[in-house]
Order: structure tokens, then sequence, then C-alpha cells
């Protein structure tokens, strides 16, 4: 290669070094320059996202006071609402209590049966503790001959048996007597809905008001009857339970009893 050729060469050569410098040069402005837009971008982007969760959160806030605000606000409506209720209830029952109070005053043929339903028993009982008693102390036996009745005494042996037969026969009456009382206090308590308080209500009514016709026409004490009454309400409840429920219609059987 001649000398001008080389020349000639290392002129390109510095040309395109010296064009590859200003191309670096551009590249790393562009790249500053790109560097910047995008932090620009970035700090523009997380301003407004600031700023929208500012608003939202704003909005937010309002939402939650609003809410707050109504829920204070409903409460308040429901104590009024349960309040005028109640007062309604207490109301009724007092009218309800006055209205069979004056009924029992007009019609005291329960409050007699009453009495008597509350005496009697216990007198009935008394005589009956005083009589085992007695014969606690000596087993004895009737016998009717020659048309007069005559009192046998057992032999020692077996009045200590009769003794703790007798005993132990009276205290398994006494528990099962009280345990079949709590079971059927406890399934009318558990059965209880606004059917049975409207036949409650009906029952006590008619046995105070019409107590007098009743015994006219029947030798019953009415507290009795009563008693005879929400026993039979009680059976009649378990054959519909069963009637309804085999049928599949339980829910409409609710709804009877709800109203």
């Amino acid at each position: 290669m001649s000398r001008k050729e080389q020349q000639k060469l290392a002129a390109d050569l510095e040309d395109t070094q010296s064009l590859l410098v200003d191309t670096r040069k551009l590249v790393d402005i562009s790249n500053v320059e790109t560097v910047q837009k995008a932090q620009a971008a970035q700090e523009a982007a997380e301003l407004k996202a600031k700023k929208d969760i500012a608003d939202y959160k704003e909005l937010a806030d309002g939402k939650i006071n609003k809410a707050v605000e109504a829920k204070i606000e409903a409460k308040k409506n429901a104590k009024f609402m349960v309040d005028r209720a109640k007062k309604k209830e207490r109301i009724a029952w007092e009218s309800l209590s006055t209205t069979l109070f004056c009924c029992l005053i007009a019609y005291p043929a329960f409050l007699n049966d009453l009495w008597d339903a509350l005496t009697l028993p216990f007198m009935w009982v008394w005589n009956g503790i005083n009589d085992y008693t007695y014969w606690l102390k000596t087993p004895y036996y009737s016998r009717y001959i020659g048309g007069a009745t005559k009192l046998y005494a057992y032999s020692a042996g077996m009045a200590w048996l009769l003794r703790i037969t007798s005993l132990i026969l009276v205290i398994a009456l006494i528990v099962g007597a009280c345990y079949g009382i709590w079971i059927g206090v406890h399934y009318y308590i558990k059965r209880w809905c606004n059917l049975s308080l409207k036949m409650l209500l009906v029952s006590t009514g008619a046995v105070i008001v019409f107590g007098e016709g009743i015994h006219n026409l029947m030798k019953i004490n009415l507290v009795a009857l009563f008693i005879f009454i929400q026993l039979a309400y009680l059976g009649l409840l378990i054959y519909f339970d069963d009637y309804f429920e085999t049928r599949n219609k339980s829910c409409e059987w609710i709804q009877i009893q709800s109203r």
C-alpha cells in the first residue's frame, strides 16, 4: 500500500473514531434523557397513585361515616320499635290480667275449685302419711268375718319385709311422679308457641267464665278440667307433629303454630 493510501486510510479511521465517539455521546445523552423521562414518569405515576389513594381513602372514610351513622340510626329505630312493642305487650298483659281478675271476682267458682285443689290434695297426703306411719308401726291386714271387719297383725319377719317393700314402692312412686311431672312441664315449655298461648288463654277464660255452667253439667273440679285440657292439647300436638312430618308438611305446621 502506498503512503498516500495509508494516509487516506488513517484519515478515514480518525473520521470513523470521531463518528463513533459522537455516536457514543449521543447514545449516552439519549440514555440519560430516557432515564430522566422514565424517572419523571415514575414520579408522576407515584404522585397520581398517591392522589388516587388519598381520594379513595377520603371516599371510603365518607362511606364508613355514613354507614356508622346509618347503623346508629338503625339501632335507635330498632330500640324504639322494641320498646314500643314491649310497652304494647305489657299493656296487653296488664289488660288481660285485669280482665281475668274481674272474671274471677264475678265468677268465683274457679277460685273455690282452686282452693279445693290446693287444700284437698294436701289433706289427703297428710292423712295418707299418718295412716301409713301407723301401719308401719304394726303392719296388719283386714278380714271380713261374721259381718265385721277384723284386723290381724303380720308376723315379725313378714312385717319387716312389708315395711322395706312398701318404703321402696312409695319412694319409687314419688320419684316416678316427680319425674313424670318434670318431663311433662319440660316438654310443654319446649313446645311452647303462639298456638299454646292462645290455647292457654282460651281454656283459662272458659273455665273461669263458664265454671258455674260446667258444674251444673258435671261434678268436676275446674282446676282438674283445666289440667286435663292442657294434657289433651299436648297429646294433639304430638299427634299433629307426627301427622305433618310423615307428609313432609312440617313447614306448614310451624306456620300454623306461629300465627
